[in-house]
């Protein structure tokens, strides 16, 4: 309830003061007593529509605090909260305060083969531990210049962001979170803008929808002149590239390498997947699918080519494989420097492990041509994701278009061919097709325009 208090004269204006939920309200300068009170009812509005908020609401609040209490309320169900908690440590240091500790939590799978926080409800991938400020970070040998040089071309940046930490969050409007963007703009490139202004975006609808916060009023993060983000990747594997990188991988002294390679190349998996998400009781050796139980867009399956099977197999010959154990023992430092080597024994210049993603995509595409296969192979929710991952060249249409016809069946052997053995991309003779020009085979439909065209010449 709140504490109710008359209106009082202050100077030549009126002033209200009000305590509601633990927080002070205070509207001053207004004309008359009435407006006063109308202004100090606006301004209490959103609590009585929303309920008591959470903590010392905005008023009381800085931001790194809100992003620290946050972190510890969200970042143990995130799959990224190596990352955020990197980024949201930015803040807190500006602020002076403990920073974020993410420790991986190790899931002790249940009977059913569910997790048991997954069975519950939302699972959770970390823990998080504050650990107290420290006065100079260490720098590891050898970067301390390159981090001298980071921080002269990000020193006006982070004096800005560590006056927004600083800042309680109901004073917080467009213009301070523009500010920063425009000086990381200096420095950074457009997507990790992206990924700052999506903390900030993503923090202050939790702090409103969640915590029941009402101000500020709008999200001071959105609605921002942005820089363009232009990170797309088309690059494709040729086949005379993984040929090459075959042969170089050889030379590795790590056996993984080889069959996790053809892995990635064969089903479009990331590479955490087989590293960290896959067991090998999660292989269906029948139905010829690996059961994710758990990746970056939740479970799926993925469908095993015969070279995927005998990666597989490869893999499970060097370690003999536990049911709850990783189907790939290695970790993605050790992957990619092993990656990184082979590539340069190879000849071969800017291909990333997460090349070989789409890589399998495009190959799927112009194998098939049916983009629901790929999307099936791939496990993306939606079409246009899945079009980042298609990159089908101007040379793969040229290959289409000059390759050898086949050969046209002899007419006997098209007589002694079941119309239900005949192939999909063969047109049927003219006899048997309908006076409507369509003709069915199975599931296929052929049109032949000629016939329709006669159709409508007799007509007239």
């Amino acid at each position: 309830m709140a504490k109710q208090a008359e209106p009082r004269k202050e100077g030549i204006g009126w002033s209200l003061r009000r305590r509601v939920f633990g927080q002070d309200f205070y509207v001053s300068g207004k004309a008359t007593k009435a407006a006063a009170e109308k202004a100090m009812e606006k301004l209490l509005k959103p609590l009585s529509e929303r309920g008591r908020p959470k903590g010392l609401g905005p008023r009381r609040t800085t931001l790194a605090q809100a992003l620290q209490d946050m972190a510890c309320d969200r970042l143990p169900f995130l799959k990224g909260a190596v990352q955020e908690a990197r980024r949201i440590n930015v803040y807190l240091r500006a602020a002076g305060l403990a920073t974020l500790k993410v420790t991986k939590c190790t899931v002790q799978a249940s009977a059913e083969g569910e997790a048991p926080e997954q069975a519950a409800g939302e699972r959770q991938y970390f823990k998080v531990a504050l650990v107290p400020p420290q006065e100079a970070r260490a720098i590891p040998r050898g970067l301390t210049q390159h981090r001298n040089e980071q921080a002269s071309e990000t020193a006006r940046a982070d004096a800005v962001r560590a006056r927004l930490a600083g800042m309680k969050v109901c004073d917080i409007q467009p213009y301070d979170v523009q500010e920063l963007m425009d000086e990381l703009r200096k420095a950074r490139k457009p997507a990790t803008l992206q990924l700052e202004r999506a903390l900030l975006r993503g923090s202050f609808n939790y702090m409103r929808h969640v915590w029941c916060w009402s101000e500020p009023e709008a999200n001071p993060a959105i609605r921002l002149k942005m820089p363009k983000v232009d990170n797309g990747r088309d690059r494709v594997m040729s086949a005379d590239e993984q040929r090459r990188l075959d042969e170089a991988i050889q030379e590795c002294r790590n056996q993984l390498v080889g069959p996790t390679m053809t892995l990635l190349t064969e089903t479009a998996m990331r590479s955490g997947e087989p590293l960290e998400y896959a067991c090998w009781k999660d292989v269906d050796w029948d139905s010829k699918l690996l059961k994710l139980r758990d990746s970056k867009n939740s479970m799926r399956d993925v469908p095993l080519s015969p070279k995927a099977i005998e990666a597989l197999k490869e893999l499970a010959r060097l370690n003999p494989p536990d049911p709850d154990a990783p189907i790939v023992e290695m970790s993605y430092e050790s992957l990619k420097a092993a990656w990184k080597r082979a590539c340069e024994r190879a000849g071969i210049a800017d291909l990333r492990i997460h090349d070989l993603r789409h890589t399998a995509a495009t190959r799927m595409a112009l194998r098939t041509g049916n983009i629901f296969l790929v999307r099936a192979l791939t496990g993306h929710k939606t079409l246009s994701q899945l079009e980042r991952y298609v990159n089908v060249k101007a040379s793969d249409v040229v290959a289409v278009l000059h390759a050898p016809q086949p050969l046209a069946a002899a007419p006997a052997a098209a007589a002694t061919t079941p119309a239900e053995e005949a192939p999909v991309h063969s047109m049927p003779p003219a006899d048997s097709v309908s006076d409507t020009g369509v003709d069915t085979v199975g599931n296929v439909v052929r049109l032949d325009f000629r016939a329709r065209r006669g159709a409508w010449s007799g007509r007239r």
